[in-house]
């Protein structure tokens, strides 16, 4: 009599969070209303917004990093060219993404509404994860294999502590004509002219502003 054999234990382990786990209309609309509810929430922050130098100060160090990041990944980025591995594409697949989460976290702390700043995280994953699974689809599509290999290395947002990247010789190198090339200095104007309304509001100049429309021109108050 042969003894009796334990069952197998089902494997509760998660799958990896792919395009394949959406829809293919769920993930369109999921990447494109980025826009307009991005465009929609920036407005009500603008309105409600309570900036202070000391604030200011605090978001700083953030939206340098950011700038700093993104400029480096849009330096190293060539896109359809081939896989692009060099810069920071070495230590995380979405670094532009990782950047602009920097510069929309920094705005969120300049602002001094607390909750935003705790709010601000979630938006952004609901924003952006779509958008990016559904270029991970892609480029596994146009790459196969070396981009699978690219990804079981590297990780989505968060570089894998524990795995040292190459040193990708013979990799391309930064170029600041590719930076101006994917038109990054329209996030640096826009970043300054951002972090100046937020200096003006801090400063008390829009709150004299208005006062002197009210007791000029009536009619704008």
């Amino acid at each position: 009599m042969q003894p009796a054999m334990n069952p197998p234990r089902p494997d509760t382990s998660a799958p990896p969070l792919r395009a394949s786990s959406f829809t293919p209309r769920a993930m369109i609309v999921l990447s494109r209303w980025r826009i307009e509810v991005g465009f929609v929430l920036g407005s009500i922050v603008l309105v409600t917004a309570n900036p202070t130098r000391t604030s200011i100060a605090a978001g700083l160090p953030v939206l340098l990093a950011g700038l700093g990041l993104r400029g480096w990944g849009r330096g190293h980025l060539t896109r359809r060219a081939h896989l692009t591995q060099s810069g920071p594409y070495a230590f995380v697949r979405h670094p532009l993404y990782v950047g602009s989460f920097l510069l929309g976290l920094s705005f969120a702390i300049m602002t001094g509404i607390v909750w935003l700043s705790l709010l601000f995280p979630l938006i952004f994953t609901a924003m952006y994860l779509p958008k990016a699974l559904r270029e991970e689809a892609f480029l596994r599509e146009r790459y196969g294999d070396e981009y699978a290999a690219y990804a079981d290395r590297v990780g989505r947002f968060f570089p894998h502590l524990r795995r040292v990247p190459p040193a990708f010789r013979g990799a391309q190198q930064f170029s600041w004509e590719r930076v101006f090339g994917h038109r990054e200095q329209l996030t640096w104007l826009g970043a300054l002219a951002a972090l100046g309304l937020m200096w003006a509001v801090a400063s008390g100049w829009i709150h004299q502003l208005a006062h002197y429309a009210a007791a000029h021109w009536p009619w704008v108050a």
